[in-house]
């Protein structure tokens, strides 16, 4: 019979997210203000909901394609766990800026109730499918706005450099994963003398799997593959709405062009901001930029990027909430099966 687990070294670490991101959350409302937050909630009614039953839907889009990566060890992990674990990383990632801590955080929510290195490779899977598509919704929807907006010459030239790095690093990722990432690294590792051979050859057997499942991005797709892949698109389609909504709330008009910009070019402008805890006054000012030149109120911008940070703080808020919820349940779960090992140990004639 196997002696009793604790997952000692998962549960501090999901305690220790918990108060960093809880201390991120109230920095951030304090930076925002209470009132703000308050105001804005109240003034846009009931279409905040709407928006927010969006962000949920693509939250459980995102789940729903970790869990079809993650096939066919799939059926080992419950359907809501893969969403709790989502909704828990997505949570630290907006209070706890890098992503890093976040996609760790999924991990040790999954990793006790499947093989580590499927759980890893699906929630990395995830975050290429998911790239790959934003940057392919990036390389098309710059250039489309850029031909139809006269923008002045600093800013044009800005984002097709931008729009260079971006594509560049996406080719370099493409080819490092199709020869095998973590091989790569290891081969680098070794090269400096890192480590020794024998140890090298032991994690090269551990990580290969990964690579393997890595590579299904690019061909031999299986049909979990596929099937992540669509609910990946989901997702998308269900943030796409969300922005779209939000852009409608705030008062923006709803012309092609408008809505290709925030959703081609915005998309650059927040992973430039990104560089900022929340992105405050970056992503403020870029976007009062970019709808001057769309043609529309700066104004809209600004409130667009309000609305924006009210709306992490909300989906922040219901994931650190799920998550003290799934985490209590599976301390509570881990301590009732430890018990029960330890009763059946403690019986008479166990050791026989």
């Amino acid at each position: 019979m196997p002696a009793p687990e604790r997952h000692l070294a998962s549960h501090v670490f999901n305690v220790i997210v918990l108060c960093a991101a809880a201390a991120g959350f109230a920095w951030m409302i304090h930076t925002t203000g209470l009132h703000t937050v308050r105001a804005m909630v109240s003034d846009i009614g009931w279409g905040f909901g709407g928006i927010i039953a969006l962000d949920l839907a693509a939250t459980c889009c995102d789940a729903g394609a970790i869990q079809a990566f993650m096939r066919p060890e799939a059926r080992m992990v419950s359907y809501w766990r893969v969403v709790a674990a989502q909704a828990s990383g997505r949570a630290v990632n907006i209070f706890i800026p890098g992503g890093a801590v976040g996609e760790t955080t999924k991990v040790t929510m999954l990793v006790g109730h499947a093989p580590r290195a499927r759980v890893v490779s699906a929630i990395v899977l995830f975050n290429l499918a998911a790239l790959y598509l934003a940057v392919a919704v990036v390389a098309i929807g710059v250039p489309i706005t850029l031909a139809l907006v006269d923008l002045p010459h600093e800013i044009e030239l800005t984002l097709w450099i931008a729009l260079g790095v971006v594509v560049a690093l996406m080719i370099g990722l493409g080819v490092l994963v199709h020869r095998g990432a973590l091989g790569s690294a290891l081969g680098a590792a070794r090269g400096l003398h890192h480590h020794s051979a024998a140890r090298a050859e032991r994690w090269h057997a551990k990580l290969s799997g990964i690579d393997d499942h890595l590579r299904e991005l690019h061909f031999d797709r299986s049909p979990g593959t596929w099937l992540g892949f669509a609910f990946v698109l989901g997702s998308r389609v269900c943030s796409g709405l969300a922005t779209t909504g939000v852009l409608a709330l705030v008062g923006v008009p709803l012309h092609p062009t408008v809505v290709l910009g925030v959703l081609s070019v915005g998309v650059l402008i927040g992973w430039m901001s990104a560089i900022v805890p929340f992105g405050i006054g970056v992503a403020d000012g870029s976007n009062y930029a970019l709808f001057s030149v769309l043609g529309v109120s700066g104004a809209g911008g600004v409130a667009m990027t309000l609305f924006g940070r009210v709306r992490s703080l909300v989906v922040g808020v219901v994931g650190l909430g799920v998550m003290t919820i799934a985490h209590t349940i599976n301390r509570v779960s881990i301590a009732q099966r430890n018990r029960r090992i330890r009763e059946r140990l403690a019986a008479p004639g166990a050791a026989g």
